[in-house]
Parts: structure tokens; sequence; C-alpha cells
């Protein structure tokens, strides 16, 4: 773990800075903090102070608070979706693309069709038909990243399933299923660490903006995107309560990106060395 710490460049080593403060803020943050859900009606649209360090929202409740809690959903929605989208992508890619044949053909075709659309599109779609909930906005979001996962599983299982290990574990009776997890899922891990790590923040943004458009997620929930909408309505009367989520969402996703591009690099330079050592 230090090994690979001290191999990570300057920028993954920044978005786990900023992801690691993110995360411990998201999980203690609500143990000493004002309840985010406290109204006090007296205190509406107050500015930063030392009792309220971001201030307060339009019927009271302590802004920083939601804000902390509201990173829990981000996330939850962003992780969520993201392994939603890798297993089911993942597993359509990876059958598809070392089976060949109609398999192949009928669930590519789908993939495509699936990546016509916008996914904010999708998502808009599944929750119209499956309803408001943490747990759909998860599926919805997620739906939106099966193709991505799948097309990628599928283009590098193609070119697997042609190595000379492969043909040899075929030659001496291994069954497909075996070759798969043996073989083949390990031969793509460095490649689905890196997507995953940046449809992780694309699911987070996704998520945010189906709770501005008032979708998805209850809007008395802590959740940045729905403190968004309401806060547009103050923004020249009280402008912490859109700036404030609206930076939340920026340097998370800042973070992640940064983590992503910093893992892509990293594991670029390994493979570079053991191509050269080969």
């Amino acid at each position: 773990m230090r090994n690979a710490l001290s191999q990570l460049p300057l920028s993954g080593k920044c978005g786990i800075g900023i992801l690691t403060v993110l995360l411990l803020a998201a999980i203690f943050g609500p143990m000493v903090m004002h309840d985010p859900y406290a109204q006090d009606l007296l205190r509406s649209l107050e500015g930063p102070s030392a009792e309220h360090w971001l201030g307060t929202d339009q019927i009271g409740r302590d802004l920083l608070s939601r804000i902390v809690v509201g990173a829990r959903y981000s996330l939850l929605i962003g992780v969520g979706a993201t392994l939603f989208g890798a297993l089911l992508g993942v597993a359509i890619g990876v059958f598809s693309g070392y089976f060949g044949g109609w398999l192949e053909m009928a669930m590519m075709r789908l993939m495509e069709m699936l990546m016509v659309f916008p996914g904010i599109l999708i998502a808009l779609m599944v929750i119209a038909v499956a309803g408001d909930g943490l747990i759909n906005v998860i599926v919805a979001v997620g739906l939106r990243a099966v193709p991505i996962f799948a097309r990628l599983a599928q283009t590098s299982t193609h070119a697997i399933r042609e190595r000379e290990y492969i043909l040899a574990a075929q030659a001496v009776g291994a069954s497909g299923i075996r070759i798969l997890f043996s073989h083949v899922l390990p031969a793509l891990f460095n490649s689905l660490v890196v997507l995953a790590a940046l449809q992780v923040a694309t699911s987070i943004l996704v998520g945010a903006t189906l709770s501005f458009l008032g979708v998805g997620i209850s809007p008395e929930m802590p959740e940045w995107g729905s403190m968004l909408n309401t806060g547009r309505r103050y923004i020249f009367q009280h402008w912490p309560l859109v700036v404030f989520p609206g930076l939340a969402i920026m340097v998370t996703v800042l973070g992640i990106n940064l983590l992503g591009d910093g893992l892509r690099a990293m594991l670029s330079k390994q493979q570079g060395r053991g191509v050269a050592l080969k």
C-alpha cells in the first residue's frame, strides 16, 4: 500500500487528500455538528457566524451541517451507481467479448442504443417509471454507465482471448467461466479501476442534476443538487445557499478526477515497465 502511494503522481495524492477529508467529514461531522434538519425560523438566512460557520438556510437550518450530511448522499449515489453500472456492464462486455456470436451482436447493439441517449435522459426515464427514492436514483444513474463499462470490457476481452495463456488454458480443458474469472477479469482490472474512478465523479454530477431538477430524492433531504435548487431562489438575497453547495460538488468532483488521472498515469507507467522487461 505504501509503495503504491509512493508511485502515485502528485495529482493522485492531492485527490486522495481531498477525498480523505471529505470522507472523514461525512462520517464524523454529523456527530459534532448541528442537526441538519432542526429548524429555527427566527434565524433564517443568517450569514456566517461563530455558531453557524456557513450561515443558515431559508428556514434556519445550519448550512454546514446540511452540506456535510449531503456528502453522504452524493458519495452513496456516485459509488453505488458506479458499482451497479460496472457489475452489469462488465458482465455483459466480458461474456459478449469472450463467447462472441449472436450474444455479442445482440448485447452490443443494445449497448449502442443506450449510448445514443444522454445519461440524464436515461435517468429521468427510469425514475419516471420506477418512482422517486434513493435506490431508484442509484439504479437510474448506474444504467447510464452500463454501456460504457460494457464497451471497454468487450473490446479488451476481444484482445485478451487470443493471447497464448488463454489458448493454453482452453487446450487443457478449462471452462469458459473459469478462464473469465481466472485470466480475463484480472487482466481488465487496471483499466476498470481508472474508468470506475472517473465514473464516480460523473455519477455524482448526474445525481446532483436530478435533484436540482426536483426528481429522485425528496427536497427535504440535504442533497447538494436539491440545496442548489432551493438556494437559487435566494441567490441575490443570500448567496451562501448557492455558492457553498456548488463548491462542495466542485471540490468532490475535482478530487475524484485528480485521483483517476493519477491512477491512470501510475498504471500506464507500470504497464510500460512490464512491456519493457518483456
